[in-house]
C-alpha cells in the first residue's frame, strides 16, 4: 500500500517537473526579450496591477483608483475582482516590471497545466492523456492570445480554472464524490473575471437541465449537489458580492457595454484564420482544434457517451462563435438581455478550447497507447510534447515579429492629459511607468456613474462627444461656472485637491462619487452632493480649501473577507482529513 502510494507521488512529482520544464521553455524567450507589445486591454490591467502594487507596498487594501486611471477614484477595484493579481504584485516586488509580468505569465501557464492535468485525471484516470491535456489546454491559441498577445488578464486568469469547474459539474451530475470542485472552480473563475463566471454558470444551468431532462431519476441528487455548491459559492465569494449589493445595484453605475454583440465573423473566416495556427487573432482556434472539429466524430464513436458529449459541446461552442448563431436577432429581446453580457461571442473560444482539447487528448493518447514498445512510446510521447512547444511558438510568430519591427513605437513620456495610449506601444523596463501617464485604451470609463455620460452608447472621451468625462480626466475643478485644471495629490484610496476661491461657493472636484465615498474639507468630515458629472461637490469656504476624497467600505465587506477565509480554511482542513481517511 505504502509502496504504491509512494510510486504515485513520484509519478506526480515527475509530471509537475515536466510541466515546470515546459513552462520555462515557453517563457524564457519573452524574459530575454524584455519587451511587451501593449494593446487591447493591456493598459487597463497594467494600471490595475500598478494601483495594487503601490497600495500593497504601503500596507493598504485597494478600493478605488487614486494613483492610476487619471486619479479619478474610479471604483474598478470594487466591481472587478483583483484578488488573484496579488501573486503578480508580489513578483513585482522582486523583479523588474516587464520580467515580473512574464514570470507571472509563466506561473499561470504552469498552474493551468497542473489544474488541467488533475481535472483530466479525475475525468478519465489515464495519466498519459492527462499530461497531454495539461499541455494542450495551456498552449491553445486563444489562451496564448489572452496571455501575451492582447494581455486580457481577467479572462486569461479565468481560463485557468475552467477544467476544475467542468470536472466538478461532471461529478455533481454523476453523483461522484468531490461535488465541491464545481463550487471551488466557479469561485476561482469569479475571482478572475465576472463575465467568464457568468458564462460558466449559464453553461452549468443548461447542461444540468438537459441532463435531468434525459434522466429524470437524477433530479433529486443533482439538485442536492448543486444546492450544496451554491451555499459554498456564497460563502467563498461573499467579499466580492458585498460591494455589488451595497454600492452597485440601483446606484446608477455604468458597466461595460452589453447592448449588442460585436466582432462577429463567419465560420469560413474562422476556419481560414485557424489554419494559420496564429494566436494573433481572437477568432483563431488553431490547427489542432480545427483537426479535432473535422475528425473528432470518428475517434469518439466507439467511446463512452461522455466523450461524445464533450466533442459535441466543443463543436457547438465553435458554431456559437460564428455567424452560424444569429446573434443579432437577439438584440432587444429577453434572450439578448441574458446573453448580451457575453458581449463578444469569440469569448466562447475558451470553451471551444476546453472541450476540443479534451477530445484531441483522447485521440493522441489512443495513438500512444497503441505503441507496444515502452522506449518507442516514450520517444513518441516526448516528440509530441516538443511538437506542442514548437506549435506554441509558431502561434506567436506575429507577436515576435512585432517585438523586432515596432521598436519605433517605444512609448514616450506623455504630458498631454487625457491622451489615449497608442495601440501596439512597445514597453520595456525603462519606459514602463509611462503607461500611467495616458488614458487607457479600453475600460477607462467602466464603472463611472451614468450621469457622467452625455452619450452612454459612445465611450469616446473627447470634449465634443463626452465633455463631462473629458473634464474629469483633465482634472478640471469647477467653481461656480468656471473651470480650472488642478493637480491632485494621491495616496492609497485618497485623492486630494487644494482649491482657492474668492468667496463661498460650490466646488466640484473631478473625483467620482459612490455610495460610500467620504469627503473631508480642511481636515473635517463634511457632507457632499453629487455633481451633474457624477463627481464630488462640496460647499467651499472663501480662501484655501483642502478637499480630500476617500472611500469607506461597508463593515460587511470585512465580514465577507473573514467568512471566505474561514470557509477556505475549513475546506482545506476537511480535504486533508478526508485524504488521510481514504489512505487508512
Amino acid at each position: 500500500m505504502l509502496d504504491s502510494r509512494w510510486k504515485k507521488i513520484k509519478i506526480n512529482i515527475s509530471i509537475v517537473l515536466l510541466f515546470g520544464i515546459v513552462t520555462a521553455l515557453m517563457t524564457v524567450t519573452f524574459i530575454k526579450l524584455g519587451t511587451i507589445v501593449l494593446n487591447s486591454d493591456g493598459s487597463f490591467h497594467f494600471s490595475r496591477l500598478e494601483e495594487l502594487y503601490d497600495n500593497f507596498r504601503s500596507g493598504n487594501m485597494t478600493f478605488i483608483a487614486s494613483h492610476t486611471f487619471n486619479n479619478t477614484g474610479v471604483g474598478t477595484f470594487l466591481f472587478y475582482p483583483s484578488i488573484l493579481l496579488y501573486p503578480w504584485v508580489i513578483l513585482r516586488l522582486v523583479f523588474s516590471p516587464v520580467t515580473a509580468f512574464y514570470v507571472w505569465y509563466g506561473l499561470m501557464l504552469f498552474i493551468t497545466m497542473c489544474i488541467a492535468y488533475y481535472s483530466m485525471w479525475l475525468f478519465d484516470k489515464d495519466r498519459i492523456r492527462a499530461v497531454l491535456f495539461g499541455i494542450l489546454y495551456a498552449v491553445f491559441p486563444y489562451h496564448v492570445h489572452l496571455g501575451v498577445v492582447h494581455t486580457v488578464v481577467g479572462e486569461f486568469l479565468a481560463y485557468t480554472f475552467i477544467p476544475l469547474f467542468f470536472v466538478g459539474l461532471y461529478y455533481c451530475l454523476t453523483n461522484i464524490e468531490k461535488w465541491y470542485l464545481l463550487g471551488i472552480g466557479w469561485v476561482l473563475i469569479l475571482y478572475s473575471h465576472i463575465i467568464s463566471a457568468y458564462i460558466t454558470i449559464l453553461c452549468a444551468v443548461i447542461i444540468s437541465a438537459i441532463y435531468m431532462f434525459i434522466d429524470p431519476s437524477s433530479i433529486k441528487k443533482v439538485v442536492i449537489n448543486l444546492s450544496k455548491n451554491i451555499v459554498l459559492v456564497i460563502l467563498l465569494s461573499s467579499f466580492i458580492l458585498v460591494p455589488f449589493i451595497t454600492d452597485f445595484i440601483n446606484a446608477g453605475i455604468n458597466s461595460p457595454n452589453s447592448s449588442a454583440f460585436g466582432f462577429l465573423d463567419t465560420l469560413q473566416n474562422i476556419f481560414g484564420i485557424s489554419l494559420t495556427n496564429t494566436a494573433d487573432s481572437n477568432k483563431s482556434i488553431g490547427i489542432l482544434a480545427l483537426f479535432t472539429t473535422m475528425t473528432g466524430w470518428y475517434f469518439v464513436r466507439g467511446n463512452e457517451a461522455k466523450e461524445k458529449v464533450v466533442y459535441g459541446l466543443g463543436v457547438f461552442f465553435l458554431l456559437c462563435t460564428s455567424t452560424v448563431m444569429p446573434w443579432q436577432l437577439f438584440n432587444n429581446t429577453v434572450v439578448g438581455k441574458i446573453l448580451g453580457v457575453i458581449q463578444f461571442p469569440y469569448r466562447l473560444n475558451t470553451y471551444v478550447g476546453f472541450f476540443l482539447m479534451v477530445t484531441f487528448s483522447l485521440i493522441v493518447s489512443k495513438f500512444i497507447h497503441s505503441i507496444a514498445n515502452k522506449k518507442t512510446k516514450m520517444l513518441v510521447g516526448t516528440g509530441i510534447i516538443v511538437f506542442f512547444i514548437i506549435s506554441y511558438y509558431g502561434s506567436l510568430t506575429g507577436l515576435l515579429v512585432k517585438v523586432h519591427t515596432l521598436q519605433g513605437n517605444l512609448l514616450r513620456n506623455n504630458v498631454e492629459t487625457a491622451k489615449v495610449i497608442p495601440n501596439d506601444a512597445i514597453i520595456r523596463n525603462s519606459n514602463y511607468n509611462n503607461i500611467f501617464d495616458y488614458s487607457i485604451l479600453y475600460g477607462e470609463t467602466d464603472y463611472y456613474p451614468k450621469m457622467a455620460f452625455d452619450n452612454l452608447e459612445d465611450r469616446n472621451v473627447s470634449v465634443e462627444i463626452n465633455p463631462k468625462i473629458n473634464s474629469i480626466l483633465l482634472h478640471k475643478v469647477i467653481m461656480g461656472n468656471k473651470g480650472k485644471i488642478e493637480t491632485p495629490k494621491a495616496t492609497a484610496n485618497r485623492i486630494e485637491y487644494s482649491v482657492k476661491v474668492n468667496k463661498k461657493e460650490k466646488i466640484d472636484v473631478p473625483v467620482l462619487a459612490y455610495k460610500r465615498t467620504k469627503v473631508m474639507l480642511n481636515g473635517r468630515n463634511v457632507n457632499y452632493t453629487v455633481s451633474p458629472r457624477g463627481t464630488v461637490m462640496v460647499d467651499g469656504n472663501k480662501g484655501n480649501n483642502k478637499i480630500s476624497v476617500t472611500y469607506q467600505p461597508s463593515k460587511l465587506l470585512y465580514v465577507g473577507i473573514i467568512v471566505a477565509t474561514i470557509t477556505w480554511l475549513g475546506l482545506f482542513v476537511g480535504l486533508i482529513f478526508s485524504g488521510r481517511k481514504s489512505v487508512n
